[in-house]
């Protein structure tokens, strides 16, 4: 692995463990009729592939809190459909950062699938 892996690796590993606290943090306020279940299944995941990228790095991290907060407030402030649409573009844009790593890293792959699926999630929740 060279030291720009490992880089890109370990900032993927953080975004994930963010995403985690995002999501649930989302699932906590959303009024939408389908929203919990959604989220709460997208955080899951995220906690899968934050799992995948340790078994990379072997780097043991913390999520940080800052972000999630500061989504449950723009979606308070903003609305629902203003953040769905912010979380799935960010879901593709984490697809095009995995891409270059899938050769060296098989199990990237199941990463990139589950993004491409979370964003549909995302986008069926849009009212």
């Amino acid at each position: 692995m060279t030291k720009e892996q490992k880089e890109k690796l370990v900032r993927a590993q953080q975004g994930e463990l963010n995403a985690v606290l995002i999501y649930q943090r989302l699932a906590k306020i959303t009024k939408h009729n389908n929203g919990a279940k959604v989220f709460l299944e997208i955080a899951a995941d995220e906690g899968k592939h934050a799992a995948i990228l340790k078994s990379y790095t072997n780097e043991v991290l913390k999520p940080e809190a800052t972000k999630a907060k500061l989504v449950g407030f723009l979606y308070k402030l903003l609305g629902h459909n203003f953040v769905i649409g912010l979380l799935e573009k960010g879901e593709l844009k984490s697809i095009d950062s995995y891409q270059p790593l899938k050769d060296d890293f098989p199990k990237i792959q199941q990463i990139i699938d589950d993004e491409l699926r979370h964003a549909e999630m995302a986008k069926s929740l849009l009212k």
